[in-house]
Parts: C-alpha cells; structure tokens; sequence
C-alpha cells in the first residue's frame, strides 16, 4: 500500500484510529520505526522488529483494546503520524498521580519541524486527560536525542528507567514524565 506524502500547505487533521486504518497504520509504524533508527541501529534488528511487532494483528488487538487510544495525523490522504495512549502499569519510578503512558508518538520524516509534533502531542495530552489522567510517562530510546529534546520542551523529565528488549539485547531505556496539562481544545 502506497501512503500519499504530504503537500506543502495541507492542514493536518487528527483523529482516532478505526480498524480501517489498520493496513495504513502497519505501513506508517514500519516506515516510521525505520526513518528514526536507521542510523542508530542494525537494519536486520530493525526490520525483525517491525515484523514482529507493526502487524495487522498487532494493530487490530491495539484498537480493540479498551486500555489503548490509537489517534492518527492525516494530510493529503495518508497517514502521516500516530501516537498510542495507553492505561497501563506505570514502572516504579512513576511516581505522579493518576499515570497514562503515551507509548509510541511517530511522524514521518518528511513531517518533522512543521509544528505536527505539537499538535499531535497536545492531543495526547487531551486524551491522557479524558482518561482521567494526571500524569503522562514514556519509555524512550537513550541515543534519540532529537525525540528526548522534543519530550523535554514539553516538560517531561527523566525519572528513571525500564527495560526494553531489541536486537536480542536489553536496554535500559530512560522514562520520563511530565503532569498531564489541560484540555488544549
């Protein structure tokens, strides 16, 4: 499946993923998981990770799962970026109120440094709080720096780590945190 990039000047619309979406959200979360690591790691462990884990089944379990928010960038036809809002068992070191962990937040390459980033993430910040939410967590990778930085700006900060297996190795990832802030709508 071809996903349409973007065009200069289109306005990106968010919303919540349906199973539609699915065969578009497998092919965003392969291409996006391969933009942002390609130079940061092996491509073998890159693509048996995205085969492992960026399925239709994958997917379809994700959006039937009650737990878990799926919400989608669209622009031009095709889906640019995604983030996933899940209530989940926060690792010890979250210590803040009320926790939702935003699990993946991707745009496509081509997409990064437009403000969709922003946007996207005051809609997680939406979500975390229709969720009853108090305090958003992640997980994120120590070398993606230039994803830290945006976490940063939103004012999350490093409250500890978690284990996170890949490439048949453990790392250990840092997590961050940050209050949830209010509805931006």
């Amino acid at each position: 499946m071809t996903i349409a990039r973007p065009e200069a000047g289109s306005q990106p619309q968010l919303r919540q993923a349906t199973h539609a979406d699915t065969p578009a959200l497998v092919a965003l979360a392969g291409d996006t998981f391969r933009e942002t690591y390609r130079l940061l790691d092996a491509a073998t462990e890159i693509e048996d990770h995205v085969a492992r884990h960026f399925t239709p089944a994958a997917f379809a379990a994700l959006l039937d799962d009650r737990r878990v928010t799926l919400l989608v960038a669209e622009q031009a036809g095709g889906l640019v970026g995604y983030a996933q809002v899940a209530q989940s068992a926060p690792p010890p070191c979250v210590t803040g109120p009320a926790p939702v962990e935003l699990a993946r937040l991707y745009l496509r390459a081509a997409c990064i440094g437009q403000g969709l980033g922003a946007t996207l993430m005051a809609a997680v910040h939406d979500e975390a709080r229709r969720r009853g939410g108090q305090t958003l967590w992640l997980g994120v990778y120590v070398r993606n720096q230039r994803a830290r930085d945006f976490y940063q700006r939103w004012g999350f900060a490093d409250v500890g780590t978690k284990e996170f297996l890949f490439g048949g190795r453990i790392y250990h990832d840092p997590v961050m945190s940050a209050p949830v802030r209010p509805f931006a709508a």
